[in-house]
């Protein structure tokens, strides 16, 4: 790390860094809702929670400028009797959040396919055979992000296999949804180790780095779900602490754990972050060390996108049932295709910052400015591949559906934070942290209000799947139309199909219909069922459904899901909400 090259006032930082923002945010709902480009998930949780959330953070940020110089607490040096235990509560604290702010549900199809393959792993299978008398509707009870290898005797996750992998060995231990929290320790003990390495004379720099990091409200939450770049973003910081510590030992641990980043779930997302750090060794003329992870990210591709899917070919069977939300290949070449849709960046990037400390970006911006150009050329400056990596992880600003936060840049924010702590270094004096607290306050307020929507947002999802779960009927459709992402209620239970087995309405034909009528007892969920939870409306305009519908009902094949009868008084008192 270089001397500190000049100063950087408190209150310009907070200046600048609410102007810089209320411009992105003010450019985002321009093109976003006012233009009306489209109407995404996305946008739908943008202004349920992020929009509010940053815009009274950067106020904030700006009425507190004039009281942002000077010392504020002491804090004492960064080491591991204080750091650790920290660590710790933060990774206890979001293993809770899985049950009491999600409510021990995943919201979304990825989570589920996830949850789903760690459950056939856990009992030893690379896929789950799909029961005969299954097979006519498997696309209707798995209708998206499946493997299209076997495709009809098997279901199998479209994703690589590790994120599932972690999550059923943690299933073995006794709890899969520890494998989030876990890897949220792992991720904030090496960011710390690796701010140590790159500030060892600027404990108020590993400070700001570390807190950075804890207060996330993106790593914090996303940590509580199966989502899996909680993984990438530990592997990333336990790659460049290997890096770093250098030597044999450390490339090939380091070359090891990029293999096992690679299969997390997409193999693509190491190699961004890993490609500039190999620039950065070939400026340094370091031509071995750069060598070795060139062939790392080579064996990434024969391991994951060649040997794998070949594997599964011949374990499974022939590509079989491609739609175009199946397959890894599919995941794959959307990469580009997506990164133009309606210029995704702008959203995605607002969330990111909403949910991230409200000075990551202003002191990231400062590592960036703060780079001895002659040093960089020559590969001495560590902030020049942390700083092309964010760029690249926030260029390919894909539309994730989903995501509290960005999560595709999931893997880029102990970069973000080591950025920041290496731009607080150059251009603030030694120990004056209290523009620090009041950051880690304002985003403190902000978390507490993210956390609340999110909360209020997911609840009426757990609640339809409670409702579905419950049915004693063998089969429960779903019919879509009405809600938004109702169709990923279509689940099992803890990740296994089962009674009752749950299929999307839509996606059956009138025969099968009629089959299933005729021989299981069959429950409908529909708006009338999730509408009255508070499910999000969405008008889906299927023609072919209402003739479904019609049809069942013509039948009389058209019940609604029930609740399981109370056992007792008290039971029928407490379902009744004590009414009498």
């Amino acid at each position: 790390m270089g001397a500190q090259v000049g100063s950087v006032s408190a209150r310009r930082l907070f200046l600048a860094g609410a102007i810089g923002l209320a411009l992105w945010l003010g450019a985002t709902f321009l093109w976003h809702v006012t233009y009306r480009q489209g109407v995404s998930l996305a946008v739908i949780l943008l202004l349920d929670q992020d929009f509010p959330a940053l815009l009274g953070s950067l106020l904030l940020l700006a009425l507190a400028a004039p009281w942002a110089e000077g010392k504020g607490f002491a804090f004492p040096r960064p080491t591991a009797r204080i750091v650790v235990p920290l660590i710790v509560l933060l990774g206890i604290a979001a293993w809770a959040g899985h049950y009491a702010l999600f409510q021990d549900y995943a919201i979304s199809r990825d989570e589920e396919v996830a949850r789903f393959a760690a459950a056939y792993m856990r009992e030893g299978l690379f896929a789950r055979p799909i029961p005969m008398e299954w097979e006519p509707y498997r696309r209707a009870i798995m209708p998206e992000f499946f493997s299209p290898f076997g495709a009809a005797d098997y279901w199998t996750a479209a994703y690589l296999p590790v994120n599932s992998a972690i999550q059923a060995l943690f299933w073995q231990l006794g709890d899969p949804n520890l494998a989030g929290p876990v890897l949220l320790m792992a991720g904030l003990f090496a960011l710390w180790r690796v701010a140590l390495h790159l500030m060892p004379d600027r404990p108020d720099a590993v400070w700001v780095t570390v807190l950075l990091g804890f207060s996330s409200s993106q790593l914090w939450v996303t940590a509580m779900t199966p989502y899996a770049m909680t993984g990438h973003f530990a592997l990333n910081m336990v790659w460049l602490a290997l890096v770093l510590r250098g030597g044999l030992v450390g490339h090939l641990s380091a070359g090891v754990v990029a293999l096992i980043a690679a299969g997390l779930h997409q193999w693509h997302f190491p190699p961004i972050f890993i490609a500039p750090f190999i620039l950065w060794m070939l400026l340094a003329r370091r031509w071995a060390v750069a060598a070795f992870h060139v062939l790392t990210l080579v064996a990434i591709v024969i391991i994951w996108a060649k040997i794998w899917p070949g594997f599964l070919m011949h374990a499974l069977g022939a590509p079989m049932d491609v739609r175009p939300s199946a397959g890894v290949a599919d995941k794959v070449g959307s990469l580009f295709q997506r990164l133009g849709d309606r210029w995704q960046p702008l959203v995605n990037l607002t969330r990111y910052m909403a949910w991230n400390n409200i000075l990551m970006v202003p002191l990231a911006a400062l590592g960036i400015a703060g780079m001895r150009w002659r040093a960089m050329i020559r590969g001495q400056e560590i902030a020049l591949p942390l700083a092309l990596g964010c760029v690249a992880g926030c260029l390919l600003a894909l539309a994730q559906g989903y995501g509290w936060g960005f999560r595709y840049a999931h893997g880029f924010i102990g970069p973000f934070c080591l950025l920041a702590g290496l731009g607080w270094a150059r251009f603030r004096p030694q120990g004056a942290l209290r523009p620090l607290i009041i950051g880690v306050a304002i985003t403190a307020l902000a978390s507490g209000f993210l956390v609340w929507r999110t909360h209020v947002f997911v609840a009426p999802y757990a609640a339809s799947h409670r409702l579905i779960d419950s049915s004693e009927a063998d089969v429960v459709l779903v019919d879509p139309r009405g809600g938004l992402y109702v169709t990923d209620l279509v689940r099992g239970r803890n990740g296994v199909p089962g009674k009752p087995m749950v299929m999307n309405l839509g996606m059956l034909s009138l025969d099968q219909v009629d089959d299933l009528c005729k021989s299981y007892v069959v429950e409908l969920f529909d708006r009338a069922e999730f509408r009255p939870l508070g499910v999000p409306l969405a008008r889906w305009n299927l023609g072919r459904m209402d003739a479904l519908r019609a049809h069942m009902k013509e039948e009389g094949c058209d019940r609604p899901v029930q609740p399981p009868l109370p056992e007792s008084f008290d039971d029928a008192l407490n379902a009744a909400d004590n009414a009498m």
